[in-house]
Protein backbone atom coordinates (compact mmCIF):
# COMPACT_ATOMS: atom_id res chain seq x y z
CA UNK A 1 0.00 0.00 0.00
CA UNK A 2 2.05 3.00 -1.21
CA UNK A 3 1.66 6.59 -0.08
CA UNK A 4 3.48 9.63 -1.44
CA UNK A 5 5.19 12.73 -0.05
CA UNK A 6 5.68 16.12 -1.72
CA UNK A 7 9.40 15.48 -2.30
CA UNK A 8 8.73 12.51 -4.58
CA UNK A 9 9.52 9.88 -1.97
CA UNK A 10 6.96 7.23 -1.09
CA UNK A 11 6.02 5.16 1.89
CA UNK A 12 5.49 1.45 1.28
CA UNK A 13 3.30 -0.34 3.81
CA UNK A 14 3.08 -4.05 4.53
CA UNK A 15 -0.53 -4.67 5.51
CA UNK A 16 -2.11 -7.77 7.06
CA UNK A 17 -4.93 -8.80 4.75
CA UNK A 18 -7.13 -10.25 7.47
CA UNK A 19 -7.37 -6.81 9.05
CA UNK A 20 -7.86 -4.71 5.90
CA UNK A 21 -9.82 -4.37 2.67
CA UNK A 22 -8.35 -3.84 -0.79
CA UNK A 23 -8.97 -0.09 -0.50
CA UNK A 24 -8.57 0.77 3.21
CA UNK A 25 -6.54 -0.42 6.17
CA UNK A 26 -6.77 0.57 9.84
CA UNK A 27 -3.50 1.62 11.49
CA UNK A 28 -3.25 -1.63 13.47
CA UNK A 29 -3.21 -3.71 10.25
CA UNK A 30 0.13 -2.22 9.12
CA UNK A 31 2.99 -4.57 10.11
CA UNK A 32 5.83 -2.29 8.99
CA UNK A 33 6.68 0.46 6.51
CA UNK A 34 9.58 1.79 4.45
CA UNK A 35 10.35 5.11 2.80
CA UNK A 36 11.71 4.83 -0.75
CA UNK A 37 12.87 7.27 -3.40
CA UNK A 38 11.44 7.66 -6.92
CA UNK A 39 13.47 4.66 -8.09
CA UNK A 40 12.33 2.41 -5.25
CA UNK A 41 15.59 2.60 -3.28
CA UNK A 42 15.08 2.31 0.46
CA UNK A 43 15.70 5.57 2.34
CA UNK A 44 14.24 4.70 5.72
CA UNK A 45 12.92 1.62 7.43
CA UNK A 46 11.70 -0.88 7.94
CA UNK A 47 9.79 0.63 10.84
CA UNK A 48 7.82 -1.92 12.84
CA UNK A 49 4.34 -0.96 14.00
CA UNK A 50 4.29 -1.49 17.75
CA UNK A 51 0.47 -1.44 17.65
CA UNK A 52 0.18 -4.14 14.97
CA UNK A 53 -2.63 -6.62 15.61
CA UNK A 54 -6.40 -6.83 15.59
CA UNK A 55 -7.97 -3.39 15.08
CA UNK A 56 -9.38 -1.73 18.18
CA UNK A 57 -12.47 0.41 18.67
CA UNK A 58 -11.67 4.09 18.23
CA UNK A 59 -14.58 6.51 18.55
CA UNK A 60 -12.70 9.48 20.03
CA UNK A 61 -13.82 11.71 17.15
CA UNK A 62 -17.44 11.05 18.19
CA UNK A 63 -16.95 11.42 21.91
CA UNK A 64 -14.78 14.56 21.83
CA UNK A 65 -16.62 17.03 24.13
CA UNK A 66 -15.67 19.86 21.76
CA UNK A 67 -16.37 17.85 18.59
CA UNK A 68 -19.22 18.12 16.09
CA UNK A 69 -21.27 15.35 17.77
CA UNK A 70 -21.08 16.77 21.32
CA UNK A 71 -24.75 17.83 21.12
CA UNK A 72 -25.84 14.17 21.13
CA UNK A 73 -26.68 12.77 24.62
CA UNK A 74 -24.48 9.67 24.06
CA UNK A 75 -22.50 10.07 20.80
CA UNK A 76 -20.86 6.62 20.89
CA UNK A 77 -24.11 4.74 21.50
CA UNK A 78 -25.89 6.87 18.90
CA UNK A 79 -23.30 6.20 16.17
CA UNK A 80 -23.40 2.48 16.98
CA UNK A 81 -27.22 2.51 16.76
CA UNK A 82 -27.13 4.29 13.39
CA UNK A 83 -24.61 1.75 12.10
CA UNK A 84 -26.70 -1.17 13.35
CA UNK A 85 -29.74 0.07 11.45
CA UNK A 86 -27.72 0.71 8.29
CA UNK A 87 -26.11 -2.75 8.42
CA UNK A 88 -29.45 -4.46 9.05
CA UNK A 89 -30.47 -3.36 5.55
CA UNK A 90 -27.65 -5.52 4.14
CA UNK A 91 -28.68 -8.64 6.01
CA UNK A 92 -29.68 -10.10 9.35
CA UNK A 93 -27.26 -10.95 12.10
CA UNK A 94 -24.28 -8.81 11.07
CA UNK A 95 -21.91 -8.65 14.02
CA UNK A 96 -19.53 -5.69 14.37
CA UNK A 97 -16.17 -6.80 15.81
CA UNK A 98 -14.59 -3.33 15.90
CA UNK A 99 -15.51 0.18 14.84
CA UNK A 100 -13.34 3.20 14.12
CA UNK A 101 -14.31 6.73 13.18
CA UNK A 102 -11.68 7.45 10.55
CA UNK A 103 -12.37 11.15 9.91
CA UNK A 104 -14.03 14.16 11.47
CA UNK A 105 -17.85 13.89 11.44
CA UNK A 106 -19.77 16.59 9.61
CA UNK A 107 -23.08 18.04 10.81
CA UNK A 108 -25.28 20.24 8.61
CA UNK A 109 -28.69 21.66 9.43
CA UNK A 110 -31.18 24.16 8.14
CA UNK A 111 -34.72 25.46 8.05
CA UNK A 112 -35.43 24.79 4.38
CA UNK A 113 -34.21 22.47 1.63
CA UNK A 114 -31.62 24.90 0.21
CA UNK A 115 -29.83 26.50 3.15
CA UNK A 116 -27.62 24.17 5.21
CA UNK A 117 -24.69 25.00 7.49
CA UNK A 118 -23.04 23.67 10.65
CA UNK A 119 -25.74 24.20 13.30
CA UNK A 120 -25.79 26.09 16.56
CA UNK A 121 -27.67 23.88 19.02
CA UNK A 122 -27.95 26.52 21.74
CA UNK A 123 -31.42 27.55 20.57
CA UNK A 124 -34.31 25.67 19.00
CA UNK A 125 -32.94 22.88 16.80
CA UNK A 126 -33.51 23.43 13.07
CA UNK A 127 -36.08 21.14 11.43
CA UNK A 128 -33.51 19.47 9.17
CA UNK A 129 -30.36 17.94 10.68
CA UNK A 130 -27.91 15.61 8.95
CA UNK A 131 -24.73 13.89 10.11
CA UNK A 132 -21.97 12.19 8.09
CA UNK A 133 -19.52 9.98 9.98
CA UNK A 134 -16.53 8.42 8.16
CA UNK A 135 -16.23 4.89 9.56
CA UNK A 136 -14.14 1.75 9.21
CA UNK A 137 -15.25 -1.51 10.74
CA UNK A 138 -14.74 -5.21 10.95
CA UNK A 139 -17.98 -7.12 10.55
CA UNK A 140 -19.21 -10.64 10.00
CA UNK A 141 -22.50 -12.03 8.77
CA UNK A 142 -23.49 -15.40 10.20
CA UNK A 143 -21.99 -18.19 8.08
CA UNK A 144 -19.57 -15.86 6.27
CA UNK A 145 -15.93 -14.80 6.72
CA UNK A 146 -15.10 -11.56 8.52
CA UNK A 147 -15.09 -8.47 6.29
CA UNK A 148 -13.45 -5.06 6.63
CA UNK A 149 -15.69 -2.21 5.47
CA UNK A 150 -15.26 1.53 5.29
CA UNK A 151 -17.35 4.43 4.06
CA UNK A 152 -19.72 7.19 5.11
CA UNK A 153 -22.43 6.62 7.68
CA UNK A 154 -25.20 9.14 6.98
CA UNK A 155 -28.09 10.01 9.28
CA UNK A 156 -30.84 12.59 8.76
CA UNK A 157 -33.88 13.79 10.66
CA UNK A 158 -36.52 16.11 9.23
CA UNK A 159 -39.29 17.46 11.48
CA UNK A 160 -41.10 20.19 9.59
CA UNK A 161 -44.59 19.30 10.89
CA UNK A 162 -44.79 19.71 14.71
CA UNK A 163 -47.88 17.48 14.79
CA UNK A 164 -46.11 14.55 13.09
CA UNK A 165 -43.19 12.34 14.02
CA UNK A 166 -39.90 13.38 12.39
CA UNK A 167 -38.72 11.51 9.33
CA UNK A 168 -35.42 9.79 10.11
CA UNK A 169 -33.21 7.72 7.88
CA UNK A 170 -29.72 6.23 7.90
CA UNK A 171 -27.41 4.82 5.24
CA UNK A 172 -23.94 3.30 5.03
CA UNK A 173 -22.30 4.30 1.74
CA UNK A 174 -19.42 1.81 1.36
CA UNK A 175 -16.10 3.08 0.02
CA UNK A 176 -17.24 6.70 -0.10
CA UNK A 177 -14.71 9.01 1.52
CA UNK A 178 -15.17 12.07 3.70
CA UNK A 179 -14.59 14.44 0.76
CA UNK A 180 -18.15 13.66 -0.39
CA UNK A 181 -19.75 14.17 3.04
CA UNK A 182 -21.00 17.70 2.35
CA UNK A 183 -22.45 16.76 -1.04
CA UNK A 184 -24.24 13.65 0.24
CA UNK A 185 -25.57 15.36 3.37
CA UNK A 186 -27.18 18.05 1.23
CA UNK A 187 -28.85 15.36 -0.88
CA UNK A 188 -30.31 13.46 2.10
CA UNK A 189 -31.37 16.68 3.85
CA UNK A 190 -33.41 17.58 0.78
CA UNK A 191 -34.73 14.03 0.23
CA UNK A 192 -34.65 12.02 3.49
CA UNK A 193 -36.46 9.06 1.88
CA UNK A 194 -33.92 8.70 -0.94
CA UNK A 195 -32.68 5.21 -1.77
CA UNK A 196 -29.03 4.97 -2.77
Amino acid sequence: MPGGDDDGTRWIYEVAGEYSSETWAPRESIRRWWRVDRDGNELEGPVENENFGPPQNDLHRATDPDGPLSWLPDPEATVRAWLSVALSRSGDGIEVHWLQIIGTPLVLAGHDVWDFAPPDFDGTPPPRIGVAVPVGLGSQMAGHSPTVLWGLLLWVTVSEDPAADPVQNVWLRPEVDAERADELLRIVLQAPDIRF
